[in-house]
């Protein structure tokens, strides 16, 4: 019994002193973000810009630096579709099909970790659109302006996700399968 107790107290004090501390942070002031999901057709490329006023005012999320990587948790984006201006309605409209908007009326961006390496920094994000999810790591900057910004581009292959492409003029138009998303989140951060 004595063994089975002084075991249960090292176990519990290794689970203890194991364990990661996050720190909170928060965010304000990301309506001065930009986001824009961009692509192209056999024809021409297309744009759809994420209305500022979508981006949440504040946002808090927790991290931890263990050596060259940060690691976070609740930092999430959770991108409302109807957010994205395409630069018209039937395009709009279109975007919103493709991404099964109806039923699944929101992107949402997970940052997982940012990695500090010599070469600059990665992150890795998770993706979800209509349903399904996907990581990726991909190169990002951190720049400091009048506020912080944490830039990138994300290219992923639209069918990754199980995405019916739209069609336009009998199928005569096509759009081709990889997209682009650019982001430049923006933010005053205080620990």
């Amino acid at each position: 019994m004595k063994v089975l107790m002084t075991l249960f107290l090292v176990l519990n004090a290794s689970v203890i002193l194991g364990q990661t501390h996050y720190r909170s942070l928060q965010i304000s002031g990301m309506q001065n973000s930009s986001l824009e999901v961009s692509g192209k057709t056999n024809v021409t490329g297309f744009s759809c810009t994420y209305e500022p006023e979508y981006f949440q005012a504040e946002h808090t999320l927790k991290f931890y630096k263990k050596e060259q990587v940060i690691l976070l948790k609740d930092a999430e984006l959770k991108l409302d579709i109807d957010g994205f201006d395409c630069g018209g309605k039937a395009i709009n409209k279109d975007f919103r099909k493709m991404l099964k908007a109806d039923d699944y009326p929101h992107i949402i961006l997970n940052f997982k970790q940012v990695e500090l390496t010599e070469a600059g920094q990665q992150a890795t994000i998770t993706i979800n659109i209509a349903g399904q999810q996907n990581t990726y790591t991909i190169p990002v900057t951190w720049c400091k302006e009048e506020q912080q910004h944490l830039k990138g581009i994300l290219n992923l292959n639209i069918t990754d996700f199980e995405l019916e492409l739209p069609k336009k003029l009998f199928g005569l138009i096509t759009i081709k399968d990889a997209i682009a998303i650019r982001f430049d989140i923006a933010g005053t951060y205080a620990l």
